[in-house]
């Protein structure tokens, strides 16, 4: 009698899809559609504007990177676009990196988030068996995306950055990998809302700290602007970009986005 070889696991940094059969143990960061569950609903809700927040990139036949993909929506909608994905975002003792206010409490907080990006891989699982996706994850520390994720044409990092202490350590890690294009969406605060009516010579790279007084739960370190973003992108050989505007809900309300789409226009500088 012979006996089946165990299925192959996928090696590091692909993570070994999980059975998540409860509801209830996830997090979904977005509203998602799925075969067997209706809506499920979300914090964001992309679905009416997500060529908007891809900044209308065609992705079919191309090999995706969805860089900070928590609960899966933006790279679950490309696959079905016909795109190869990997998703990618924290595993293991990797997390977010908290602002250190004079009260902040790290032994508290930090496995408070741990379990919070948890329920987002929960989540994720929980959708991709929904959806019989073929995405694969990866995981890991988001300054250190591992060459072993392999090339990719187009990276999406959908409001990735703002939550990092370095994210522009991030985006090297990300680029050096991109062959074509990258997408860079994240939302634009009413203090900044001028900025889209300025030419891009006249509208100032700005880059600035959260005011402590309107700091949440999950604070995040940075607002960039859009010229920021695109100069920082430029410097990564990314030197061909466009900006557009657009607004997406969250918790039922419309919040101003931007998008950057640049293009590759010069080899990744080794010496970053």
């Amino acid at each position: 009698m012979t006996t089946a070889a165990p299925p192959a696991q996928p090696e590091p940094p692909f993570l070994p899809p999980r059975a998540v059969d409860d509801r209830a143990a996830c997090t979904f960061n977005h509203t998602i559609d799925l075969p067997g569950h209706g809506t499920v609903p979300g914090t964001w809700d992309l679905r009416a504007g997500l060529d908007t927040y891809l900044g209308g990139v065609a992705v079919a036949g191309k090999r995706v990177l969805d860089f900070g993909a928590t609960s899966g929506f933006l790279g679950f909608a490309m696959e079905a676009r016909g795109a190869e994905v990997v998703a990618y975002d924290f595993s293991g003792e990797a997390c977010w990196e908290m602002v250190p206010y004079p009260d902040f409490e790290r032994a508290v907080i930090a496995p408070e988030i741990r379990n919070h990006l948890r329920r987002f891989e929960d989540a994720y699982w929980y959708a991709h068996a929904a959806l019989g996706s073929r995405a694969r994850r990866a995981g890991g520390s988001l300054y250190e995306v591992p060459a072993a994720v392999g090339p990719v044409d187009v990276a999406v990092l959908g409001n990735a950055l703002t939550r990092l202490r370095d994210p522009f350590r991030a985006l090297h890690s990300v680029l050096r990998l991109t062959r074509e294009t990258v997408v860079v969406t994240e939302m634009l605060p009413k203090s900044l809302h001028l900025l889209r009516f300025l030419p891009r010579r006249l509208g100032l790279p700005v880059f600035l700290l959260p005011r402590s007084d309107q700091r949440i739960r999950f604070d995040a370190w940075w607002t960039i602007a859009p010229t920021t973003m695109q100069e920082l992108l430029a410097i990564l050989g990314f030197g061909e970009s466009t900006v557009t505007y657009h607004r997406q809900s969250l918790l039922g309300q419309k919040r101003l986005c931007y998008t950057v789409v640049a293009r590759r226009t010069e080899p990744t500088n080794p010496e970053l």
